[in-house]
């Protein structure tokens, strides 16, 4: 902010806009302020907003399924902002060109431990479904009281953002002693990749278990 001094007849200093008043024993002057350079960012920048872009675009896209899967894990922060961290530092292999997702490691859901110890995988393609039946560890089921929770079968295409279908989970819902559960898959006009997880929510709210990574499947 420049100031006026002694009136309009009198002396200014300070700053306006984009220049600046600078009173010397020989009068008043003004000049242009310095331009600030912008600094190129360092190679340790460059590789870190590399990192925070590749698992924003995943956590963004699945942002429904990570606020219910990080709920009660993240309180009182934000499940993005847990998801965001978590993944950051567990989900990422470097590569000689850049990163790529470790998907068995990235976690689209966080909480008490998944009790699944075996599972199958059967796509129907007559009827377009996804069939996932398992078995699972009894004592951390009953040490979680987690036999009634609901499941969520999430496909998510992660190689193709633009895929017809970025995302799929299962519409009725099965409790996780039940050992399956089903989701139907729209046809495609295309084929498309998907990342198959699962994990299990208190049926009123509550906790979850952590999810598991099934493995991908081509339809």
């Amino acid at each position: 902010m420049a100031i006026i001094k002694n009136g309009v007849n009198g002396t200014v200093s300070g700053k306006a806009g984009s220049v600046v008043f600078v009173l010397t024993k020989t009068g008043n002057y003004v000049r242009s302020l310095p331009r600030v350079k912008e600094r190129e960012p360092t190679p340790e920048q460059l590789l870190s907003r590399t990192r925070f872009k590749i698992v924003r675009s995943h956590i963004s896209l699945l942002n429904a399924v990570i606020n219910l899967g990080y709920k009660a894990y993240s309180y009182p922060k934000r499940a993005y902002d847990v998801a965001m961290s978590y993944n950051l530092n567990e989900a990422l292999i470097k590569k000689e060109d850049g990163f790529v997702v470790d998907w068995q490691k990235f976690m689209i859901a966080k909480g008490s431990p998944n009790p699944i110890t075996s599972y199958t995988m059967d796509f129907d393609q007559e009827n377009q479904v996804l069939k996932i039946t398992w078995e699972y560890d009894a004592y951390l089921e009953k040490k979680f009281d987690t036999g009634s929770y609901d499941s969520f079968l999430i496909l998510y295409s992660a190689e193709d953002n633009g895929a017809e279908f970025p995302l799929l989970m299962n519409d009725s819902k099965n409790s996780l002693i039940s050992g399956k559960q089903d989701v139907n898959i729209p046809e495609h006009t295309k084929e498309a990749t998907y990342e198959v997880y699962i994990f299990f929510v208190k049926s009123y709210g509550g906790g979850n278990t952590d999810s598991l990574h099934l493995g991908k499947i081509k339809v």
